[in-house]
């Protein structure tokens, strides 16, 4: 079987939209490590910017139901935020 072309990235030259985007498109891809770093690149852009973590954990948390989807996505983020999921989901239940 063919193996699958390898993707390299200059995150650093996209746009803020251009990383979500990606980011987006390869979520639940075998792509992981990319994801991962679109995503540090886009935590990293946002805190320069003065976008607090708690601003940024409510942002990514907005409509997502609670449950199975939602724990999948404080595990994914938490590490990124310097976070631990529970943080995560905390700050995401906060009124």
């Amino acid at each position: 079987m063919p193996k699958e072309p390898s993707w390299n990235i200059d995150v650093k030259s996209l746009s803020d939209r251009r990383l979500v985007e990606i980011a987006m498109e390869l979520e639940g891809s075998e792509h992981k490590e990319l994801v991962e770093s679109l995503r540090r690149e886009l935590v990293e852009r946002l805190e320069a910017k003065g976008i607090t973590k708690k601003e940024m954990v409510k942002r990514i948390a907005l409509g997502v139901p609670r449950g199975r989807r939602f724990n999948e996505i404080a595990k994914a983020w938490a590490g990124i935020l310097g976070l631990s999921p529970d943080e995560f989901k905390r700050i995401a239940d906060a009124k």
